[in-house]
C-alpha cells in the first residue's frame, strides 16, 4: 500500500501553529525562534519535502504575500507585520519581507524577477507608491499602509485629528509654551504625509484657539537618531512651563529621559504627548495618541486577500478613529 503524502496542513497540525507560519519558515520568513524550532522539528518528524511550484501549478496560487517595510528597528512596523501575518495564517497565506530602505535596493528588486514576481499580492508600509511605475501597481492586488491611492485598498488613520487632540490637551493644560517635535524624513522612498498632517492638525487647533507657535518651536530631527540633546536643554532653560507634542512616542522619550537628568518632573514642570501608544509607553507614564496598530495591520491584510480571492470587489480606503490614552506626562 502506497504510504501517503505529508501535507504542509499535517507539519502545521504537528508543530500547533498555521499553515502561514510554517511556509514562512520554509522560506526564511520571520518567525520567532522558538516556533521555528518546532516547526523544523515537526518537518523532519514527519519527512515533509515541500514542492512550492507544484503547489502553485495545482492551486493557481503561490499564496505569498510581499511585504516591502521601510525598516526594521522600530516597534510600529513589527507590530503592524505581527497583525499582518496573524490575518495572513488564518487564510493560509504567508508573507516575505523586504527591507526597502534606499533607492539602491529598490534598483536590486527591479532587476531581480524573484522580488517582483511570484507571488498573489503586496504590501507597502509606510513607502510612498509614487516611486513604483504604475505597472507595478496594477499587476497583482496591493494594499498601502499610512497612505492613500484611488488605484488601491488603504488603512490609515486619522492623524490631522490626532494632533487637534494632542494640542487640545496641552491648551488644557495651561503650558507656557508649546513644541512640537518632528521627524523631517530625509527619503523619498519614506513618504511623510503622516507626519505632516499631524502637525497640521496641531496647529490648525492652536491657531483655531488663537495661539501662535513660532517657527522656531518646531523642532525637526532626524527620523530614526530623533531630536539632540542640547536643544532639549535648551527648550526647559528658556521655558517656565513647555508642553510637548512629540510626533512619535519614540520621540518622546528622548525627552523624557533628557528631563530626569535636570529633575524636570513630566506633568509638573512640563508637559507631553506622543503618539503611536507603543508597548513601553504604559511603563513610564506618557501621555499618547493611540492608533490601533494590530488592528490596522489585520486589516490590511483581510483587504488585500479579499481583492486576491474576488478580483471584482470595490477599493476600500479605511480610515481609523485615534484615541487618547491620557496617563502622568499631561
Amino acid at each position: 500500500m502506497e504510504k501517503k503524502s505529508v501535507t504542509i496542513k499535517d507539519v502545521a497540525k504537528k508543530a500547533g501553529v498555521g499553515v502561514g507560519t510554517v511556509s514562512r519558515v520554509l522560506n526564511n520568513g520571520i518567525v520567532k525562534d522558538e516556533t521555528k524550532k518546532r516547526v523544523q522539528n515537526a518537518i523532519i518528524k514527519l519527512g515533509y519535502k515541500p514542492n512550492f511550484y507544484a503547489q502553485q501549478l495545482a492551486g493557481g496560487k503561490s499564496r505569498r504575500i510581499l511585504v516591502y517595510i521601510p525598516e526594521v528597528k522600530t516597534e510600529f512596523h513589527w507590530r503592524l507585520l505581527d497583525g499582518f501575518d496573524r490575518y495572513l495564517d488564518k487564510k493560509e497565506y504567508f508573507s516575505i519581507v523586504f527591507p526597502l530602505t534606499d533607492f539602491k535596493r529598490l534598483e536590486n528588486m527591479r532587476k531581480t524577477p524573484y522580488t517582483m514576481g511570484g507571488v498573489d499580492g503586496k504590501a507597502l508600509f509606510t513607502i510612498s507608491p509614487e516611486i513604483f511605475s504604475d505597472e507595478f501597481l496594477t499587476e497583482e492586488p496591493l494594499v498601502l499602509i499610512e497612505n492613500e491611492s484611488k488605484k488601491c485598498n488603504s488603512v490609515t488613520v486619522d492623524n490631522i485629528r490626532g494632533g487637534e487632540i494632542a494640542a487640545e490637551l496641552l491648551v488644557e493644560n495651561n503650558v507656557s509654551d508649546y513644541i512640537f517635535l518632528y521627524s523631517d524624513v530625509d527619503n523619498k522612498i519614506i513618504k511623510n504625509n503622516h507626519i505632516e498632517e499631524r502637525k497640521e492638525g496641531f496647529l490648525n487647533f492652536l491657531k483655531n484657539n488663537k495661539i501662535e507657535i513660532p517657527n522656531k518651536n518646531i523642532i525637526y530631527s532626524n527620523y530614526l537618531l530623533g531630536i539632540s540633546y542640547n536643544k532639549i536643554i535648551e527648550i526647559f532653560d528658556k521655558y517656565k512651563k513647555p508642553g510637548f507634542f512629540a510626533s512619535t512616542d519614540n520621540f518622546a522619550l528622548i525627552v523624557l529621559e533628557v528631563a530626569s537628568t535636570i529633575n524636570k518632573v513630566p506633568g509638573k514642570d512640563f508637559f507631553i504627548v506622543g503618539f503611536d501608544n507603543q508597548i513601553w509607553t504604559e511603563k513610564i507614564g506618557l501621555t499618547t495618541i493611540e492608533q490601533p496598530i494590530e488592528e490596522m495591520g489585520q486589516t490590511a491584510a483581510k483587504l488585500l486577500i479579499e481583492v486576491i480571492e474576488d478580483e471584482t470587489r470595490p477599493i476600500k480606503n479605511i480610515k481609523f478613529s485615534p484615541k487618547l490614552i491620557r496617563r502622568k506626562s499631561a
